[in-house]
């Protein structure tokens, strides 16, 4: 579903809650997630990443494909940290997507890409000059003490997208 939200002028704000947790996903792994989970305004309560209040503001949450394959080192980097802000750089002249688009860090480096799906509905926006913004919600990383082996984006029609951290339980 494409949202026909415009892009916002200033920057916006989410509410989130930071969390720590161990998933266990259907293929039977066990991945430790650290970082920011949204949370609706009014009531409180956890958004899951196909929330009708995100598509209502033209919220995407996506993981940075190919971050953990083929960007490492860029992932240790503290600017891939949970609450850093990314940059979405077009790569038009990509020889295996002409809608690709690259996930950098505020310093320039590379940590990944869009997810080929949603990177084939923003880039049009982002070639007629939409401003869209990203910010590192979570981590992935085998235990806490092991290397991130991914991460997982907020991305924003806006002109950059900042976190409002909520203490648990309110």
């Amino acid at each position: 579903m494409t949202s026909e939200v415009s892009a916002y002028a200033g920057p916006v704000e989410i509410d989130v809650a930071f969390e720590e947790r161990y998933w266990y996903p259907d293929d039977g792994g066990v991945v430790w997630l650290a970082g920011y989970s949204i949370v609706d305004r009014e009531s409180g309560r956890f958004l899951a990443r196909d929330a009708p209040e995100l598509a209502e503001r033209g919220l995407h949450i996506a993981g940075a494909a190919g971050a953990g394959r083929h960007h490492r080192a860029a992932l240790e980097r503290d600017a891939a940290a949970p609450g850093r802000p990314l940059v979405l750089r077009r790569d038009a002249a990509n020889e295996h997507d002409a809608n690709a688009i690259a996930v950098e860090t505020a310093e320039g480096e590379q940590v990944g890409w869009v997810p080929r799906d949603l990177a084939a509905e923003l880039a049009p926006r982002l070639d007629d000059g939409q401003p869209w913004s990203a910010i590192v919600l979570r981590e992935q990383r085998l235990s806490p003490r092991d290397p991130r082996t991914g991460i997982t984006l907020l991305l924003a029609p806006a002109a950059t997208v900042g976190l409002r951290v909520r203490p648990h339980g309110s």
